[in-house]
């Protein structure tokens, strides 16, 4: 049996940023989680030191377990020797084709080749990443372990008596990927409010004000703030053309609100049977499957009621319970092994 107060984790995380905080939402929630069953600590890349002298000071930090949570996989360049956790949310960047080759060519070599030789065990939040990471870089099957993303405590169920006069369809995210281009074009011309969070494109803007289209766009929200955006919208829209995961699906089914997403990839594996699965890259379809939520009643309740079943799937006390788990085997390997 492992003393809890004998294992030591440190969860090393990229520098701080503006944007894309879910990295850090996780995994301060599955230390929360944890608390008093491992000493967990955190390590925050430094903004002001280069990528280079952050990876030589890693080791500073190192505890018998560590954790790179994602985004700068070359910190474990500076940790070999010693037990490390890479967490790999999707390969996206890696395979966006408009990089030059020179830059896939760094990235594969410092975020992927080199830092996986002293990677003990990957853990993925989906099937659909284990597959990438095995097609590209045929890293060794049995290191890698499926542990999806956690729904964290602060997006709560409630019940939604009325859907607005002007449904409101909430979107996280702007990049190209997340497809705003095509909900723009399913809007058109269509009594429904769109809430954006993010920064949108110049030519979307231009679309939404030329359509007439009624929005607000929203940026740099914490959690509540996100949290009562799923509270005020009546249907999430996730349709991306690419996602490693697709965190907004199971948190918007957490709170109780319908969820349209892509049927390929991660999307179509976190959401299927409870979400509204759509082709990305038709908005008539997407339009069609806003409409029927939108008016009927049924259909919107039977969706609602599936995504609850979903997200329970998904608790962060079941989430952190895996890492733990994961956490203990290695240390036990540790153990036995002298290391």
């Amino acid at each position: 049996m492992i003393n809890n107060r004998e294992l030591t984790v440190t969860h090393y995380y990229r520098e701080p940023r503006n944007t894309g905080v879910s990295i850090e939402g996780i995994f301060r929630t599955v230390k929360q989680d944890l608390e008093g069953r491992a000493a967990i600590r955190d390590h925050v890349c430094d903004p002001k030191q280069s990528r280079v002298k952050n990876t030589l000071e890693a080791a500073k930090y190192a505890s018998d377990i560590n954790h790179i949570t994602g985004d700068v996989n070359f910190l474990a360049l500076g940790l070999r020797g010693h037990r490390n956790i890479l967490t790999i949310h999707d390969l996206g960047y890696y395979e966006n084709p408009v990089h030059s080759r020179l830059k896939h060519l760094i990235y594969h070599t410092f975020w992927f080749a080199l830092p996986l030789r002293y990677i003990d065990v990957v853990t993925v939040v989906s099937e659909f990443t284990r597959n990438k990471l095995l097609q590209y870089f045929k890293y060794p099957e049995h290191k890698i372990r499926v542990i999806a993303d956690p729904v964290k405590p602060a997006f709560r169920y409630m019940h939604k008596d009325q859907l607005h006069s002007k449904p409101v369809v909430l979107m996280l995210g702007t990049g190209k990927h997340k497809n705003l281009d095509n909900l723009i074009e399913a809007a058109r011309d269509m009594n429904v409010h769109l809430d954006i969070v993010g920064w949108p494109a110049q030519d979307e803007l231009d679309r939404l004000k030329g359509y007439g289209i009624s929005h607000t766009i929203y940026n740099r929200l914490t959690d509540e703030e996100v949290y009562q955006r799923y509270l005020n919208c009546d249907i999430l829209f996730i349709a991306s053309h690419y996602e490693g995961f697709g965190m907004p699906i199971i948190e918007a089914q957490a709170v109780g609100r319908p969820v349209i997403t892509s049927n390929i990839g991660a999307m179509l594996e976190v959401g299927k049977g409870s979400a509204v699965l759509v082709d990305p890259k038709d908005p008539r379809q997407i339009r069609d499957e806003l409409v029927a939520l939108a008016k009927d009643r049924m259909y919107y309740g039977d969706v609602v009621k599936r995504g609850l079943k979903n997200a329970a799937r998904f608790d962060h006390r079941v989430i952190s319970e895996q890492y733990l788990e994961l956490y203990k085997e290695i240390y036990r390997d540790m153990r036995t092994r002298g290391k």
